[in-house]
């Protein structure tokens, strides 16, 4: 796709209909959290290229340049989180969000190049996942440098437990699960799940489920 023609994929009408049944199932005092954070989404929806139902925490801080923001439906925002999708003009930043994905309280996300997040994805508070180490590492004895940028890709039904750090380049497969405070440096098969700083696959997982009464 060319710059400026991102875009999440389409929700089908049943997905729809059963994330609006997921948060009509929350107990009332998440409600009225969720009726507020509907608020505080349509207020700074101009923050977005694209979105469906943003629901924000408070003290949610969006820092756009030279970039694109694009989330799906029923997309969650805990108190604190920080995005800053700072891109060139000849180059522009790009982070996705896909339909039913929480991010939880003071997670940031740093974005360069390009961040994709898929959908129903369940991300806990203290992350940090970015695409970028910010400067350049030149090496010794005429070694090219390292690359400053490179793409995250988080597939679909995707779990990163609290206090996680995600770095630039890495791809992490569809419904895996990455234990708390884990360090993700590799790519990550789908289905797997993976604990430790560096991460290392402990096992092969078929699915996991949300816990409604948790907070991300």
């Amino acid at each position: 796709m060319t710059p400026g023609s991102e875009s999440v994929r389409p929700s089908s009408p049943m997905r729809d209909e059963s994330l609006v049944r997921k948060w009509l199932g929350l107990p009332w005092d998440e409600r009225l959290d969720v009726a507020f954070g509907l608020i505080r989404g349509f207020l700074r929806s101009g923050k977005f290229d694209q979105h469906r139902f943003l629901i924000l925490g408070p003290a949610v801080f969006i820092h756009r340049r030279n970039g694109r923001l694009c989330a799906g439906r029923v997309v969650r925002l805990r108190g604190g989180c920080r995005l800053a999708v700072i891109g060139s003009p000849e180059k522009p930043a790009v982070l996705t969000i896909g339909d039913g994905t929480e991010i939880g309280e003071r997670t940031i996300l740093n974005v360069a190049t390009r961040v994709d997040i898929g959908a129903r994805c369940s991300i806990s508070w203290d992350c940090d996942i970015s695409d970028t180490d910010y400067h350049c590492i030149e090496m010794e004895e005429g070694a090219p440098p390292l690359p400053v940028s490179e793409p995250v890709i988080i597939e679909d039904d995707v779990w990163i437990g609290s206090h996680c750090l995600i770095l630039k380049g890495v791809t992490i497969g569809r419904g895996s699960v990455i234990g708390a405070g884990s360090v993700i440096r590799r790519n990550v098969p789908s289905h797997s799940l993976m604990v430790g700083n560096p991460a290392r696959p402990v096992a092969r997982i078929a699915c996991w489920k949300r816990n409604s009464r948790c907070r991300t």
